[in-house]
């Protein structure tokens, strides 16, 4: 009668167990971490699609400003963050509204850069992008 009940208790748990990694993962969020493409890496975007949470951060005191875009599926730019000075981090998120509120389900293109002069003239270097869904 011990091991009968052992094994149900096993059984129980196991499916515990299964249930937890099933939800775990259908509630997985999309997004990540993205650097700039210099031998060592002077900006990040991070991505988290709950809440549209875009962060740009200037890893280095080097003079470059860290650009990070967000690009809308067409290839237009929907917005961009700019960092600036060694641990500076700016951001944005649904929460800020118009733009910043990305379309459910929908895949951009993000999009991180070093830019030396703060012109925004376009003379952006060292840059890596990836697509992540909204």
């Amino acid at each position: 009668m011990r091991i009968k009940g052992m094994l149900r208790a096993a059984g129980v748990m196991a499916a515990a167990v299964v249930v937890a990694v099933v939800t775990a993962t259908g509630a997985h969020a999309d997004g990540g971490d993205l650097w700039t493409d210099d031998g060592d890496p002077g900006g990040k975007l991070s991505f988290n699609s709950d809440g549209d949470k875009t962060k740009v951060c200037d890893e280095q005191a080097d003079g470059w400003s860290a650009i990070g875009y967000v690009i809308n599926p067409n290839g237009s730019t929907r917005y961009k963050i700019r960092a600036r000075g060694d641990g500076n981090c700016n951001e944005r998120s649904a929460d800020d509204g118009g733009r910043y509120n990305l379309a459910d389900g929908t895949r951009y293109t993000f999009r991180i850069c070093l830019d030396h002069d703060g012109s925004g003239s376009g003379d952006d270097r060292f840059c890596d992008r990836h697509k992540w869904r909204a």
